[in-house]
């Protein structure tokens, strides 16, 4: 599923508090398959648990339903894609990579707004993750801007009530040894 090391056996018990909009709204997501709404936006400043409750609903979503997702770091995914788009180093073609994209059952991508924004970057974000929701297929979206900063056609899929659900987190960075009961 692509889970990073250090968020491999994380789960939603270990993020305070119990209670907290973001767990218990992350929990509602993963609590039934397929979600209701299949755009999740988890939206807040670094180090407030976004990376760690999207790979929880990763995990979640294997554990109880059988469902295997993906985990992409937007920049790593935009790194494949680049890769597969220069003809001396492809080993895959970009539409490979998106058929592939499309076809996993949960996608979580991780960092949205950290790469460079070139036009060529925003077409291809726009276009995964515009196929993704016009196709009701799960997605949770990880990100350190708020939606009035993400580019203005990914925000009106993210921003769609009936189909997404924004969950804005705040509190202190959690790496710096923050209480866990903040948020």
């Amino acid at each position: 599923m692509r889970i990073p090391a250090r968020y491999r056996s994380v789960t939603f018990d270990q993020w305070l508090p119990a209670n907290g909009t973001p767990r218990v709204r992350c929990q509602s997501y993963a609590a039934s398959w397929p979600p209701e709404r299949p755009l999740l936006f988890l939206t807040g400043e670094k180090g407030t648990g976004k990376t760690h409750l999207a790979c929880a609903i990763l995990r979640a979503a294997w554990e109880r339903h059988g469902v295997r997702g993906q985990f992409w770091p937007v920049i790593d995914l935009l790194d494949r894609l680049r890769r597969a788009s220069d003809p001396d180093r492809a080993t895959e073609t970009v539409d490979d990579v998106q058929e592939q994209l499309l076809r996993v059952p949960l996608l979580v991508l991780d960092d949205l707004g950290a790469h460079r924004g070139t036009e060529w970057a925003e077409e291809r974000l726009f276009a995964l993750i515009d196929a993704r929701y016009r196709d009701g297929l799960p997605l949770v979206v990880t990100s350190n801007v708020g939606l009035l900063d993400v580019a203005p056609r990914v925000r009106s899929r993210l921003a769609d009530a009936q189909v997404s659900t924004v969950v804005p987190f705040a509190g202190p960075d959690r790496r710096m040894g923050a209480p866990r009961d903040a948020a």
